[in-house]
């Protein structure tokens, strides 16, 4: 399962990695780009816009329109009416390029992230692929705030 996200939805996006759904995102590209890498690649097209919905119908390029302004709300429709499913927090992306994060050991890191975290922090995790680094920072409770609203919103929705 694998989603795109046209420009509108870049947040959208990066929230879906961080929950642990591949998720690809380009800025910059064309509708019709988009139209084509998630045709070639067999994606599922997220977008707010009407017109690029139709023309994802209109290619059978299957798409989701979403609704909502609400970022809950929006993720709890992609992962409804994808069949996504959330790894989160076992498993994660990478919220910049969406490469699989690993856990790394706290001596590798040294170093690489600020002291203060590197004394606070005890677990870590680097992008296999832009080898970014994560810890459970002040970020962690309002990923989890954003996520139990999401979970709310899918026990009510089924």
């Amino acid at each position: 399962m694998k989603l795109l996200f046209d420009e509108m939805l870049k947040n959208l996006a990066s929230w879906c990695r961080i929950l642990g759904i591949d998720s690809e995102f380009f800025s910059g590209r064309s509708d019709s780009y988009l139209l084509d890498y998630a045709e070639k690649h067999n994606l599922i097209f997220a977008t707010r816009d009407i017109q690029l919905s139709l023309r994802c119908a209109k290619r059978g390029v299957r798409y989701i329109m979403i609704r909502s302004d609400r970022i809950e709300e929006q993720i709890a429709q992609v992962i409804q009416e994808s069949g996504a499913e959330v790894s989160f927090p076992e498993k994660t992306r990478c919220a910049r390029c969406n490469g699989e994060l690993e856990t790394t050991g706290k001596e590798s890191i040294k170093g690489e992230v600020p002291q203060n975290v590197f004394e606070v922090h005890e677990r870590f995790w680097r992008c296999r692929s832009c080898k970014r680094i994560y810890w459970e920072g002040g970020h962690w409770k309002n990923i989890r705030r954003i996520y139990s609203k999401v979970e709310q919103l899918l026990k009510a929705q089924s």
